[in-house]
């Protein structure tokens, strides 16, 4: 049916294809990260999806903006289609700084962060899919909503702990510096998933 139907415009197809982008950069950017040694043949991929995502989300945005009728707020369209696209970007900015910052090798830590935002987006993206029927899935809405919470969480602790190891064990100030960033950008993309989740459960509590 496409994005458009005779009632307007079909904001939930986009959403979860705004979200399949972001899901596969982060499944190509884990795969780079197999065994701990970069492959930046994959890096390569990751950049060009994250273009394929901004072509989506320019598409999206014209859409709604043209649009008759919209089956939820058009602001809250456009917050959902750029809060998912700030999790595309914020994954293409791991692999950006992976690649300028001559990152050979992951350590377990990295590793375990960049799967936690393959598991973060697998999550959202099933929570776009119950999204177009949000009236009856409240439930399932919520239990997928504290899912990708947990997962941010989770997310944190690691985060934490390899920032502390950092500025206790290491003392090579360049190490420091590209791991610091790394840290942060992937401890990012996850605050960025979990956003989106929020903007969901607020759109939620205010349309039921």
């Amino acid at each position: 049916m496409g994005f458009f139907s005779n009632k307007g415009v079909d904001c939930f197809d986009m959403f979860q294809i705004s979200i399949s982008f972001s899901r596969k950069a982060a499944v190509a950017l884990r795969k780079s990260y197999d065994d701990g040694i970069v492959d930046y043949n994959e890096l390569k991929n990751v950049k060009a999806i994250e273009h394929e995502a901004d072509i989506h989300v320019h598409r999206c945005l014209k859409m709604v903006d043209e649009a008759f009728i919209t089956p939820i707020d058009r602001s809250d369209i456009v917050e959902i289609i750029k809060e998912i696209e700030n999790i595309t970007d914020s994954i293409d900015s791991i692999s950006n700084i992976t690649h300028m910052m001559c990152v050979n090798n992951v350590n377990e830590e990295a590793q375990t962060l960049m799967d936690y935002v393959v598991d973060a987006c697998i999550k959202l993206e099933e929570l776009m899919k119950t999204l177009k029927n949000f009236k009856k899935e409240v439930k399932k809405i919520n239990d997928l909503i504290i899912e990708i919470n947990n997962i941010e969480e989770a997310g944190d602790k690691v985060y934490f702990k390899a920032m502390r190891t950092l500025f206790e064990f290491e003392s090579d100030a360049k190490k420091i510096i590209v791991w610091q960033r790394l840290y942060d950008q992937l401890e990012s993309a996850l605050d960025k998933c979990e956003d989106v989740a929020d903007i969901v459960q607020k759109i939620i509590v205010s349309k039921t």
